[in-house]
């Protein structure tokens, strides 16, 4: 559906950014995602990983640099996390694997656990071999 002011045969290109049409791409359009939608994790784990690779662009539209050397995504993410001390202990499982954690499982005060087994065919059987108990009829 063409809009009427729009002539005909003008691409995106020919008018200003805040002219073109929502929710339509045209030919070349750099929103497009060729990929598509991730159909399994794995895939979604592949997309994840190439978008964090992608270099981090700058306001001049022209690669990020530090250090002499292209920041990418994952990087400056890295780098905004390691100005928050919440994200510390993150930071520091994604680079050296996450911490073990220590499980003690014991009775009350520190004593051994108490393990009871229950024979619960025992029970059933028990219970299916009593007498009926004798009930008075209501008067």
């Amino acid at each position: 559906m063409e809009r009427p002011d729009a002539e005909a045969g003008s691409g995106s290109e020919d008018r200003p950014r805040a002219d073109r049409t929502r929710g339509r791409f045209t030919k070349g359009d750099p929103r497009i995602n060729r990929k598509g939608r991730p159909r399994t994790f794995d895939q979604l784990r592949k997309l994840t990983l190439s978008l964090l690779n992608e270099p981090v662009k700058g306001p001049d539209g022209q690669p990020l640099v530090i250090d002499d050397h292209i920041v990418t995504r994952v990087e400056l993410i890295l780098r905004g996390a390691m100005s928050n001390p919440r994200f510390a202990q993150w930071i520091l499982e994604v680079a050296y694997g996450k911490v073990p954690d220590r499980v003690e499982v014991s009775g009350r005060d520190g004593a051994p656990l108490k393990v009871q087994a229950y024979d619960y065919y025992a029970a059933v059987a028990d219970i299916t071999t009593r007498p009926e108990p004798h009930r008075e009829e209501p008067s």
